[in-house]
């Protein structure tokens, strides 16, 4: 029981050991697009720069291509927090569902086997208590014939303080004619 247990759980381990895996590589593309994406950043601010050379673009629309760069990286970076907080959330609930079915699982093992234990008590106790009834009866038995060999007893040893009796009285009487 213990190995089956030890066994799913070395299971499930290698199972979520493989989401956080793939959850590690989710977190690396990400890098790499934040890292592509920061790229692009640079190259727009030399693109900029190179426009700002070559072109004389005015400082107000130089300000806000930059603002305009700015803002949709900030609303690029919220799209991937988001997204990452949301497996983040989803692995742990789902780590924390595997975790209470293996402990439903192994209470209801315990269950079970002090159920059974339980049941293998009850037998002994109950096999334990039958054997003792038949001591008990035997002993009562035992006891009823010990009175009843008792009373015979007594019977047998008061007819033979009878005879013992008569007969001395026989003698004492064969005596008492002899000597008179």
């Amino acid at each position: 029981m213990v190995k089956g247990h030890r066994s799913t759980l070395a299971n499930k381990e290698r199972e979520i050991l493989s989401r956080e895996q793939a959850i590690a590589e989710k977190e690396q593309q990400m890098a790499s697009l934040l890292s592509h994406k920061d790229q692009e950043i640079a190259s727009l601010h030399q693109l900029v720069s190179q426009l700002r050379q070559s072109h004389q673009v005015s400082q107000q629309a130089l300000e806000m291509s930059v603002k305009q760069a700015i803002i949709s990286r900030e609303e690029e970076l919220r799209v991937l927090i988001c997204k990452r907080e949301e497996e983040v959330a989803l692995a742990m609930a789902q780590r924390e569902e595997e975790i209470m079915e293996a402990v439903r699982n192994r209470e209801e093992q315990l269950s079970d086997a002090w159920a059974r234990r339980e049941a293998e008590i009850r037998k002994e106790v109950e096999e334990s208590l039958k054997s003792v009834e038949v001591r008990i009866q035997w002993v009562v038995n035992r006891e009823n014939e010990l009175v009843v060999e008792a009373t015979r007893l007594n019977e047998v040893r008061n007819e033979l303080e009878e005879k013992m009796r008569k007969i001395d009285e026989g003698v004492m009487k064969g005596l008492s004619i002899f000597f008179s």
